[in-house]
């Protein structure tokens, strides 16, 4: 893991992947089997509301170490804490490399790379925010890793009471076959497909 910090905090690399989907511009089609996976959420400056394990909270922490520590002093906070993170993170690997896949999202004032949910009484307001995917593949044979970010992608993790995390949360699903990662948003308990995205591997 320092190994994969130091790369990761010093490395400008270019990435093999190609996006199937640029934004929004193109439908996203999910083959027939998928087998998704909720994707964690691991959080940071936000005390008691999912940390995730140590294991977690280490490797979200080696992936955004730069952008979790340059968030800005929330001046609406009495205690003088730091804008939160909110991070999703998941990890899957073959014979060859381990990928791990992971959205950080902020409040737009802090982190201007973030679009966040628009404001609305609706009940069908859209509640996820747009950030950019960060994906990060190591070669386990090498140790070597290669990173790239892929803007306008839906991050959303609400875990409460009137609105629990199995009725709004992220999910992936990777095929196999065509080496595509798929992802979308599950919001108020339905699919929302202007969400849908994949990132192809080669």
């Amino acid at each position: 893991m320092n190994r994969m910090k130091t790369c990761l905090l010093a490395c400008a690399l270019g990435l093999a992947l190609l996006p199937v989907a640029q934004a929004q511009q193109e439908k996203v089609r999910f083959p027939a089997g998928l087998k998704w996976q909720t994707m964690a959420l691991v959080t940071f400056d936000y005390p008691g509301y999912h940390e995730g394990t140590p294991a977690q909270r280490k490797l979200a922490k080696a992936i955004w170490a730069k952008e979790i520590d340059s968030m800005p002093v929330n001046t609406l906070l009495k205690d003088g804490g730091k804008y939160s993170s909110f991070i999703l993170l998941s990890a899957f690997e073959d014979s060859r490399h381990k990928y791990f896949f992971s959205i950080l999202s902020a409040a737009a004032d802090a982190y201007e790379k973030c679009e966040d949910p628009p404001n609305g009484s609706s009940s069908d307001t859209p509640m996820y925010s747009k950030c950019p995917m960060r994906v990060v593949i190591e070669d386990k044979a090498t140790g070597q890793m290669q990173i790239q970010d892929f803007q306008d992608y839906c991050h959303l993790y609400v875990d409460d009471p009137d609105a629990p995390a199995s009725k709004n949360h992220t999910e992936i699903a990777i095929d196999d076959k065509t080496r595509t990662a798929y992802f979308r948003v599950i919001q108020y308990g339905r699919l929302a497909p202007e969400c849908n995205r994949a990132i192809r591997l080669r």
